[in-house]
């Protein structure tokens, strides 16, 4: 706890000589949970454990106004990790889904920038989030160095900004240590609002020279993102897509590599729709994330087709594609060697290599009580894992399976909710991996999580 409190301490003296006693102006935002889950045979193998745990974070923002038209934004995260991992009888050791260290040591500064007005807009410069954009679909919680210009006309925004993603510095003890192999990004995007809901388009190009030093294997990645997106009201319904399409060079060799050029063609795609029928909702969803195929994964010069996830921000189920379960729970269907998708860093966090189809409905009894209940199918795109940085391996089955998910959240206070759920993935045979000979079998997840916003 000792780096904790030296962490909130910084952040008042930050306040306290930076601004005025007339100017100062601080605001506070920030949220915590606390989630215990109970998950049975989580690897989908034919015998599995039942596995319990507790897992918690704290997340803290802090709004300095400098100035009229000037602020200074900051946060950090801290005690992200499970219950009995740290304190008095907690080790600095491996758990079952992430590396987490003592209290002492887990608390992380991630993101500090600034915002002030210029004629025709705003410049916002700093760390700050880095992969949100339209919807929720593809959205995660990422941090990177950036440089905005933001302008507001009426109804319409438009922005242009330059993000560093990688920097390769003449240093040895880096792992690309050349002075020209950084990886940058470059946006241009406008937003336009109307009274019913909102639509816009976001273009980035992406160079990336991070691996132009490997020997005998050397090469660049630049490639262009496109990223259209609406979202509308029309009386009690609301729907709302998204289209993420990738194009240009995954691997352009250096000059002498004995290899052919990869070209990089990706498609991620979302729609969802929900109608409100008094203390009634119902709705519906579609969500596509290109996988790539074994052929390509092995042909020299085959097409790279993985472009991004579903995001860790959106979490469509329970089981299949949940942030909060795959942290703590670790990776699913690890029994037979399955990767849940094409995202290995992230696997079960993020959807990839994947269809989703989803149907789901609730009911209000009370405002402060929402009941939901959904069933999800989901085929993969490609009965391949090629998990990014592994072999590409050919399975025999595209099928994940069903899952059925109830949940019941309800608000303590306005900002405090506590949320009960269970789902039941009927596991497909997606999951045997190579082996058709590999036994499957289902899994369940109960959970229950307290989450204040404030």
């Amino acid at each position: 706890m000792k780096k904790f409190w030296v962490a909130l301490i910084a952040v008042a003296l930050v306040a306290g000589f930076s601004l005025s006693a007339s100017a100062a102006d601080v605001k506070f935002s920030g949220s915590y949970y606390i989630m215990g889950a109970t998950a049975d045979n989580w690897g989908l193998g034919e015998e599995g454990t039942t596995y319990s745990s507790y897992g918690q974070r704290l997340r803290i923002g802090t709004e300095f106004k400098v100035a009229e038209g000037l602020t200074l934004n900051t946060r950090f995260d801290a005690l992200e990790g499970r219950w009995g991992q740290f304190g008095t009888y907690g080790k600095n050791e491996t758990d079952t889904g992430r590396t987490y260290g003592k209290d002492s040591e887990n608390i992380s500064f991630d993101r500090a920038w600034l915002t002030f007005a210029v004629p025709y807009g705003k410049i916002v410069a700093g760390r700050k989030n880095s992969a949100a954009w339209g919807t929720i679909f593809g959205n995660s919680d990422f941090d990177s160095d950036q440089l905005q210009y933001i302008m507001n006309f009426g109804p319409w925004e438009v922005g242009v900004f330059t993000e560093k993603l990688y920097e390769s510095w003449d240093n040895p003890d880096n792992v690309n240590y050349q002075a020209d192999a950084d990886t940058d990004a470059y946006h241009g995007y406008f937003i336009y609002r109307w009274g019913g809901g909102e639509g816009g388009l976001k273009i980035m190009y992406t160079n990336s020279a991070k691996n132009s030093d490997e020997v005998d294997g050397g090469f660049k990645s630049q490639y262009w993102t496109f990223q259209p997106y609406a979202k509308a009201q029309f009386g009690p319904v609301f729907v709302e897509a998204e289209l993420n399409y990738y194009y240009g060079d995954y691997r352009s060799y250096e000059d002498g590599v004995n290899a052919k050029d990869r070209d990089f063609r990706a498609l991620n795609a979302y729609v969802h729709a929900k109608a409100d029928i008094k203390n009634f909702y119902v709705g519906g969803l579609y969500a596509f994330v290109q996988g790539e195929s074994y052929d390509d994964g092995h042909k020299d010069g085959g097409d790279y087709t993985v472009g991004g996830t579903g995001g860790r921000s959106w979490n469509p189920t329970l089981i299949l594609w949940n942030e909060y379960s795959a942290r703590w729970a670790g990776r699913l269907g690890s029994a037979n060697g399955a990767a849940n998708g094409n995202a290995q860093e992230y696997a079960g966090e993020a959807m990839s290599n994947a269809h989703l189809f989803q149907i789901y409905g609730g009911f209000k009894p009370i405002p402060k009580l929402d009941i939901k209940a959904s069933v999800a199918y989901a085929l993969a795109d490609e009965e391949s894992s090629n998990a990014v940085g592994a072999a590409a391996v050919e399975y025999d089955d595209d099928e994940y399976g069903w899952e059925v998910d109830l949940t019941a959240a309800y608000k303590i206070y306005d900002n405090l909710t506590y949320t009960v759920g269970f789902g039941y993935l009927f596991a497909g045979d997606y999951w045997q991996a190579d082996n058709k000979d590999n036994k499957v079998d289902d899994t369940y997840l109960l959970m229950h999580k307290l989450d204040l916003v404030f």
